[in-house]
């Protein structure tokens, strides 16, 4: 009875044990997720906020493309007091310049309707180092109505969930705006990353393991260990291609888990067919000469059963 009531102790505890580790990990998976949303929510006004004659630029950073260098970005002009009619409209004409990759100018009629305006600029950084890969790239407006040049504020926002962004005014800037933006990954793209990279040493590790365990032992030629190995080999290409970002082959991310992990693999599967071959050859050999010198000893044991007759004629 006393052995019944330590066995229910012992399984309750457990069992708190295992809630309360289940939701202190959905606490801090909702804790992550909740911090990368309130930075890609989170915009910081700059430039002439105190000007009551303004332009508001809401910039809209929609998608970071590493593997061209380029950022896509939308651009919505709002005029502000003076500058603004009764509708909400630009009172004269204006003209937008940016430091896009293309230099034509955005223009903008007065009393029309404003829309939002799509430029690429250029990003600098190191795509293979993935996924510490980090990129800067400046922008820069100048609004003109007519010969004047119009004072601008801005506020600048991400939409791309794989990247956290970050900006920088330039000092000294009256009118116009000059800016770097700095793009790092986000917590949850670090996260994943870091997982698949965990996990594809992890799978070298079992790999290496049933490796070990059928050599030590001399077992010979074990089919499933060789299945598992060769599932594994095959399985890490879409493992690493299934990272976010899709970071080309040569990336960080290779050189410090994918190609180990394949060129682990690939040695013990190899070694365990080879060397398991050897071995099932000689168990084989092992087992005939065993076989044949069985045989001979029941020749040598067995009783002498020739013919009567044939001992009277050869005594």
């Amino acid at each position: 009875m006393q052995h019944g009531m330590k066995k229910r102790r012992g399984g309750a505890f457990w069992a708190v044990v295992t809630v309360t580790l289940t939701i202190v990990g959905l606490v801090l998976a909702l804790s992550t997720y909740e911090v990368g949303r309130s930075r890609s929510e989170t915009t910081h006004p700059f430039g002439n906020t105190t000007v009551a004659d303004r332009v508001d630029l809401s910039i809209w950073v929609g998608k970071i493309d590493p593997a061209t260098q380029t950022a896509t970005i939308e651009v919505m002009a709002h005029p502000r007091g003076a500058l603004a009619d009764k509708h909400g409209f630009f009172t004269a004409d204006a003209t937008v310049y940016t430091s896009a990759l293309k230099a034509d100018p955005i223009k903008i009629k007065a009393g029309q309707p404003i829309s939002a305006a799509e430029v690429k600029v250029v990003v600098e950084g190191t795509v293979t180092d993935y996924p510490f890969d980090a990129y800067d790239s400046i922008l820069a407006f100048d609004i003109f109505s007519a010969d004047r040049e119009l004072p601008i504020s801005a506020s600048i926002a991400s939409g791309d969930t794989f990247f956290e962004v970050t900006e920088t005014p330039a000092e000294g800037v009256v009118t116009g705006i000059d800016v770097t933006l700095h793009a790092e990954r986000s917590l949850p793209s670090m996260v994943f990353a870091l997982f698949i990279m965990l996990l594809m040493l992890g799978l070298a590790l079992a790999a290496a393991t049933a490796c070990y365990y059928v050599l030590k032992g001399k077992r010979g030629l074990m089919f499933p260990a060789c299945s598992m190995m060769g599932a594994l080999l095959f399985a890490l290409v879409p493992l690493r291609n299934a990272v976010p970002g899709a970071p080309p082959i040569g990336s960080l991310i290779d050189f410090t888990s994918f190609f180990i992990a394949e060129g682990v693999i690939s040695i013990a599967l190899v070694g365990t067919v080879v060397i398991g071959y050897r071995v099932e050859s000689a168990k084989e050999q092992a087992e005939l000469q065993q076989k044949l010198r069985d045989q001979a000893t029941h020749q040598q044991s067995a009783p002498n059963h020739r013919p009567q007759q044939y001992q009277q004629r050869h005594p």
